[in-house]
């Protein structure tokens, strides 16, 4: 339900068509593509050409989540009735905040009417700044950390906007504790807010700055241990809402730089479920069912699109997936066009075989 595309004006670091070939490969059939691109998803015919590039293809579906304010520029608001008749359920300024509380709240009061969806990339920039968490690690390394309260300060402005108006509110890919534990308070429930996670934040604390480095680097940044344990006991007890990839292909250049110049991010759309897989069922012992839910029905129910499912004369979208199968990117390769990710060479458990959207697309390695 988070999976940057970097279409268009980033075809450097991923097209259409090997972000697509990745989400196939790594079991997913819908993708929500953000829209923070050159020039930005904020236009009708771009959230319908980029419906129609997707659909031509025959690959995964491209859902565009376009701008919640124009250009990404958080001055004036898109025309979200024009957009949602195009195709758009979702917005969102994703990469950046929406900093002006008062468009955030117009945002979510605009899209109410046709039960859309607002995406919150929950960040103080004046807090943040930085290049990893703020603690031991920064300061082993010398560089400036951005500590948990640039994400969670925010959390608490988009909470009490969302108690104070209708529309429903999303926050993605939260990294502190304290942010799920404050969307789930007493005082802030009623709001109805939504929040997903990442699995590298599941799996990784932030020494794998240590070993990986800049592959490492993402935003909001990996934590610390605790935080990490914290967090995935939050899942555990059924406090989120969904595991979303925030896939982030960036081409090499703009990552084998030091910590403080690399761009923020990494791929994910074909590691999303070994790697779920991995830390909530193998580690923590959750539900197989109660996780398969957080990466199909709960973000199906965010983004507002049919839940998925079998049902007699429907075409139905089908994964086969192996739990024993071990390999690792290194030795298989990846159909994104970047590399960009501190798990290529971890050894994976669990793949996906075939694929079926109403039709064989894609089985051992090969796309029909």
């Amino acid at each position: 339900m988070h999976v940057h595309l970097r279409v268009p004006g980033g075809e450097d670091s991923e097209t259409m068509e090997t972000g697509l070939k990745a989400a196939i490969a790594g079991g997913i059939t819908t993708v929500g593509t953000m829209p923070n691109t050159t020039p930005p998803i904020d236009t009708p015919q771009m959230v319908s050409d980029m419906i129609s590039a997707a659909s031509n293809l025959g690959l995964a579906r491209c859902m565009p989540v376009p701008c919640v304010t124009r250009g990404r520029a958080g001055e004036s608001l898109v025309d979200f009735q024009k957009l949602h008749e195009a195709g758009a359920t979702a917005f969102s300024d994703d990469g950046d905040p929406v900093h002006d509380s008062g468009l955030l709240l117009q945002a979510m009061e605009a899209v109410s009417p046709f039960n859309g969806v607002i995406i919150e990339h929950p960040e103080v920039m004046e807090l943040s700044g930085g290049s990893v968490n703020q603690g031991v690690i920064a300061g082993e390394l010398g560089v400036r950390g951005i500590p948990e309260c640039a994400e969670t300060v925010d959390v608490v402005r988009c909470l009490e906007i969302a108690n104070n108006c209708p529309g429903h509110l999303h926050l993605t890919h939260l990294s502190s504790p304290r942010s799920i534990e404050l969307v789930r308070s007493d005082c802030f429930r009623s709001a109805g807010v939504t929040v997903d996670v990442t699995p590298h934040h599941l799996i990784l604390d932030e020494t794998a700055v240590l070993e990986h480095e800049s592959m490492a680097k993402m935003n909001p940044p990996l934590r610390s241990f605790n935080s990490r344990s914290e967090l995935l006991a939050m899942v555990k007890k059924g406090m989120v809402d969904a595991v979303a990839s925030d896939h982030a292909p960036h081409a090499m250049i703009r990552k084998r730089q030091s910590l403080e110049d690399a761009a923020f991010g990494i791929v994910g759309l074909e590691t999303i479920l070994p790697l779920t897989i991995e830390v909530l069922y193998t580690e923590s012992g959750m539900p197989l069912l109660q996780i398969l839910s957080l990466l199909t029905k709960g973000p199906a129910q965010i983004l507002r699109i049919p839940e998925p499912g079998l049902a007699a004369g429907e075409k139905a979208d089908i994964v086969l997936y192996d739990p024993d199968i071990e390999y690792s990117l290194y030795e298989t390769g990846t159909f994104s066009k970047s590399r960009n990710t501190p798990f290529f060479h971890r050894r994976l458990k669990g793949k996906v075989e075939a694929v079926w959207m109403g039709r064989l697309v894609y089985r051992d390695g090969q796309f029909a």
